[in-house]
């Protein structure tokens, strides 16, 4: 019997193709939300000890996948931002927007073999446009 030792590359890895997973069985917005037009995601992120990554923006149209999961944008960093329970609690009520803040769970390198906890704070904004109905 081969004994397969797990690295950090491959639970890494595997972490990774669940996430991709779980976007596709997620479907598509139109289909999860048939009312909804567009959902807009700004992600603001700060570290509060060294520069933090770029703002990032996503504007997500109907056909795009209803699975709102980014990964941690520090490369070395094994974690994601998990916004899917903030944008179906705003899709829910049909409002508008919607902002908060969380912590990267993840953890990263810091020389040598030892990880540490990300902590990359990110605060969010989640718009939405509805369908016109007429």
């Amino acid at each position: 019997m081969r004994i397969v030792s797990r690295t950090t590359r491959s639970a890494l890895e595997q972490r990774r193709e669940e996430s991709l997973r779980r976007r596709m069985a997620a479907g598509t917005i139109r289909r999860a939300f048939p009312h909804v037009d567009q959902i807009r995601v700004q992600l603001r992120f700060g570290t509060g000890k060294e520069s933090a990554p770029s703002a990032q923006l996503h504007e997500l149209h109907a056909p795009a996948p209803a699975s709102f999961e980014f990964s941690c944008p520090i490369g070395d960093c094994d974690g994601s931002l998990d916004l899917n329970a903030a944008v179906r609690s705003l899709l829910a009520v049909s409002g508008n927007h919607a902002e908060g803040s969380l912590e990267c769970s993840g953890t990263r390198a810091h020389g040598g073999a030892a990880r540490r906890n990300c902590r990359l704070h990110l605060e969010y904004r989640i718009s939405a446009l509805y369908r016109l109905r007429g």
